[in-house]
């Protein structure tokens, strides 16, 4: 079986970078060359109908590269962090905060975001409480 496209687009960032998003219908999503498994798009548009799908998880592909220097921030209370363990638990955080980022971007960006969601499902209330934990972890851990 070959994989389907469900929605494709060329984009060009506030910063400069010009590239293609490619979403497949098996939960991949490719942005430039790099092709990656969709975990949060997975958890928050599993329910959607497919035209839903592909412009939300475009958008948010899209929200990953347009709040890319954003996350730089995220590491500065933690620049002088003694252990390689410590690093690892404030990076794992900040690919929460990215996520919340792209998808904050997604909401800002789709005009009809919450009406798409008026019956949201179990894991989309799962995914924004796992990620919002997982984003402040570090700052109640390391402090």
């Amino acid at each position: 079986m070959s994989e389907r496209i469900i929605e494709r687009r060329k984009v060009k960032s506030w910063h400069g970078l010009e590239f293609e998003i490619t979403v497949w219908d098996n939960w991949q999503a490719k942005i430039g060359f790099f092709k990656h498994p969709q975990i949060a798009n997975f958890f928050l548009r599993r329910s959607l109908s497919k035209k839903n799908r592909g412009e939300l998880e475009v958008l948010h592909e899209f929200g990953h590269v347009q709040t890319f220097p954003l996350i730089l921030i995220y590491y500065l209370p933690f620049l002088n962090l003694p252990s390689f363990k410590e690093v690892l638990i404030v990076t794992v955080g900040m690919l929460f905060f990215w996520e919340i980022l792209a998808e904050i971007y997604v909401v800002l960006k789709h005009p009809s975001y919450f009406s798409v969601y008026k019956r949201a499902n179990v894991s989309y209330f799962l995914f924004w409480m796992v990620t919002i934990t997982g984003a402040i972890f570090p700052f109640i851990h390391l402090h």
